[in-house]
């Protein structure tokens, strides 16, 4: 069998083009996009990300601007920054970097008007989500949705097994799949830590979701043929000797999908590549809603 591999790329290009577009629209009507990405101490993955989302947001004609807060003052320090700028008019969208640092507690970003949480991070958009309404979703579960789209891969009616169960991820995309759309009307199954044997669950699936955090954890006997395999984890194996000293893989063993699945996404240059550029397009759809 020959496996098609779901390049990241060309579909993140063409999500970014109508981001432009939408965004020269907004600017041209005197409501100009302006996203708030905000930094809770230092952690150095949310730094990465934030710096990436800023230069994405500039190229797309977007005002993307990093908010530090440090935890010194304290959490209710942060929670009335991040409150502020809920507050702020010329403020049309924020994401709160994850994970927090310990002793913040993960309400604050309650604090984040649900209007402007453009990375459905706060309980009403996750209720929303969850009850089929119109709401803002996590930005790497709209990734998967977009991937089986925008590559022709039918959902509706077939069953998707999600390995992982984060409210970044795994829920989300949950909710998202099970939605009576054109785009979804799954049937889903969500497996997580305590799934007594996963394998029996993954080898039924149609559509095989990996977000469980753990390199190559998905292998090539865990898959049915003719399956298709979506990979979501980013992790770094040490690689002695190489350049960098490790490589980056994701949760599925990519090598033994070739030949198995009748579809797989790379790590890197799969998902991943889709995630800024929906962020960025929620952050866009926020200032649309504002200015009617």
């Amino acid at each position: 069998m020959e496996t098609r591999v779901l390049e990241g790329k060309p579909l993140a290009a063409a999500i970014r083009e109508d981001v432009a577009s939408r965004a020269s629209a907004l600017r041209e009507s005197g409501h100009a996009v302006s996203l708030a990405v905000v930094l809770v101490g230092d952690d150095a993955a949310s730094r990465i990300y934030s710096e990436s989302i800023c230069k994405g947001a500039a190229k797309l004609g977007i005002e993307a601007r990093p908010v530090e807060l440090t935890t010194g003052d304290g959490a209710d320090h942060v929670a009335r920054s991040i409150r502020a700028l809920s507050d702020d008019p010329e403020t049309s969208a924020i994401i709160v970097q994850r994970p927090l640092p310990r002793d913040v507690p993960a309400s604050v970003v309650e604090e984040v008007s649900p209007e402007k949480d453009v990375d459905g991070a706060t309980v009403r958009n996750m209720g929303l989500l969850f009850s089929g309404r119109d709401a803002f979703a996590p930005a790497t579960a709209l990734a998967v949705i977009e991937t089986l789209a925008r590559s022709e891969i039918p959902v509706s009616g077939r069953h998707v097994v999600i390995a992982g169960r984060s409210t970044v991820v795994g829920r989300p995309l949950a909710a998202l799949l099970l939605r009576k759309s054109d785009r979804a009307n799954a049937t889903v199954t969500v497996c997580h830590t305590g799934t007594p044997d996963l394998s029996v669950h993954t080898r039924a699936a149609d559509i095989v979701v990996a977000a469980v955090g753990s390199p190559e954890a998905i292998t090539g006997e865990m898959v049915r043929e003719g399956a298709v395999v979506i990979d979501v984890g980013v992790n770094r194996v040490e690689e002695p000797g190489s350049e960098k000293g490790y490589r980056i893989v994701g949760d599925v063993a990519f090598d033994d999908m070739l030949g198995r699945a009748a579809a797989v996404t790379p790590v890197p240059g799969g998902v991943g590549r889709l995630t800024t550029a929906i962020l960025l397009r929620s952050a866009v759809e926020a200032a649309e809603r504002a200015s009617r």
